[in-house]
This record gives structure tokens, C-alpha cells and sequence, in this order.
């Protein structure tokens, strides 16, 4: 049964010979060292939300890194709800879970779960400097299955679910400070409705890829698309870009397929 991550239904439906050459064949392009990084740092700040969590001390990580000291303290005193555990029937970092549909196996991994009686938050961290805008987060398919797999693995009603993304070094409009910015996204049957007609599109249309065993299809040879791909000449489509003018996403962001 093949696993699949919303970062993969993303590159799905955005290209699929993508996701042929990038899932499949596995190939990849290097990252620039500026993008390398900020998943670094990006990594850094998701583990010390992860041992805050588990009561474990981070005073020795936060001595050693003035920005991320920074920003948890800006984090606390912008929304200490999100460290207020009263109520709560249930709270873990990095809480994975797991749904099969249409012979495929999806997993996802909360940043945060939050669960109450009657309600339940995901919360999701992000460390990149420009938040994304809600229209973009309501489409992007880790809102989309994020919420849809908590709803289909719990007793919860869509309605009674949210997400919320916290952009922890969001820039200030004059770029002189960051200040921690969050986008809240609620749900509904309707939604999720939607999104599994989407999934069933989707998976549907992986199983005739790969039992066809031929390429997997190409975007429109006009294609903006194959503009920055790094793998547009592997694909016939003219001359790739040079690696410094390459827009490769962190791994966080090919989830959002910031392209």
C-alpha cells in the first residue's frame, strides 16, 4: 500500500510527471544554502516546541540561540491560550496519525493536537518570514487533510475542529522586526465533504498512472509551471533555470508547493 503525505497530493495535482520524477524515481535538486538554513533553523524551533511539551529543559538550547529565545518569548506573551492546558482531555507534539482511503495509506503529523470535550485544535508552527494568506491555507492540501484525517479518526464532527498556523518570525510590513502572526481556520461538512471527492479524484487517478505503466502526464506545454522546475529539461521543455534563479521551497513549504 503506498503512503501518501499532503505534500505528495500536492505535487499530484500540480504536475504529475513532478511527482513521477520527485515520488517515484526519487530524484531531487540540491537546496541553495540559504534555503538549507532556514530548515535548520526551522527544525531547531520545532524541537524545542517538541521538549517544551514534554517537560523537558530548554533553557540550554535558548542560550545558544538569540532569535529563537526571541521568538517563544514574543510567542508566549502574543497568545498564552496556546500554553493554557485547563480543559484539555488530551495535548502532544508531534502527534501522528494515520488513515487508509482507496487503497492508499495517509499520515499526517500535528505540530500540536489540542483536544477538549467538544472541540479539537490543530496547531501548526511555521518559520519562514512571510506568512501565507488564509485563501491560499484554506486550498493548501495540509489544511485540507490535516483536518479531514482528524475528523475521520475521531468521534469529532467537522464543525467542531479547526487549525491554526502560528508564523512565528513573521516580518513586520517595514521588515525591521518579526512578530508571531497566526491565520485560524475553521471547518465544515461541507468542506470536508469536498475534500474527499477531491481525494477520491486524486487516488483514482494515481492508481490509473501507475497501472498504465507509461510517463506520468505533463502540464500544458505553455505551462508557467515548467518556468523555475528544476526539471524542465529532463522533460523536454526547454532550458532549466540556473540553480541560483531556481525557486526550490524548504520542505516544509513543497507541502504548500511554493513554486
Amino acid at each position: 500500500m503506498l503512503r501518501l503525505s499532503q505534500g505528495q497530493l500536492t505535487l499530484l495535482e500540480y504536475c504529475p510527471r513532478r511527482f513521477q520524477h520527485t515520488i517515484l524515481e526519487s530524484l531531487s535538486v540540491p537546496a541553495s544554502p540559504a534555503l538549507m538554513e532556514g530548515q535548520k533553523w526551522g527544525d531547531r524551533f520545532h524541537l524545542l516546541m517538541q521538549q517544551r511539551e514534554m517537560g523537558l529543559p530548554i533553557d540550554p538550547v535558548l542560550s545558544h540561540d538569540e532569535e529563537l529565545q526571541t521568538c517563544l518569548q514574543k510567542l508566549i506573551a502574543k497568545a498564552p491560550e496556546l500554553f493554557d492546558t485547563r480543559g484539555e482531555t488530551f495535548r502532544q507534539s508531534e502527534h501522528e496519525r494515520s488513515l487508509t482511503f482507496n487503497n492508499y495509506w495517509f499520515t499526517v503529523v500535528y505540530d500540536l493536537l489540542r483536544q477538549w470535550d467538544d472541540h479539537a485544535e490543530i496547531i501548526d508552527w511555521k518559520t519562514y518570514l512571510r506568512p501565507r494568506s488564509l485563501p491560499f491555507l484554506q486550498q493548501d492540501w495540509q489544511t485540507r487533510l490535516y483536518l479531514y484525517v482528524l475528523v475521520e479518526s475521531t468521534n469529532y464532527v467537522p464543525s467542531q475542529v479547526s487549525m491554526t498556523y502560528w508564523f512565528v518570525r513573521a516580518e513586520t510590513p517595514n521588515a525591521q522586526t518579526q512578530d508571531p502572526q497566526k491565520v485560524y481556520i475553521p471547518y465544515s461538512n461541507a468542506i470536508h465533504q469536498q475534500t474527499s471527492q477531491d481525494i477520491e479524484r486524486l487516488t483514482h487517478q494515481l492508481t490509473q498512472l501507475l497501472e498504465s505503466n507509461k510517463p506520468f502526464p505533463q502540464v500544458p506545454l505553455d505551462s508557467p509551471r515548467c518556468d523555475a522546475c528544476p526539471f524542465a529539461i529532463r522533460c523536454q521543455r526547454g532550458e532549466a533555470r540556473s540553480s541560483d534563479s531556481i525557486k526550490l521551497p524548504s520542505l516544509d513549504e513543497i507541502e504548500e508547493i511554493a513554486i
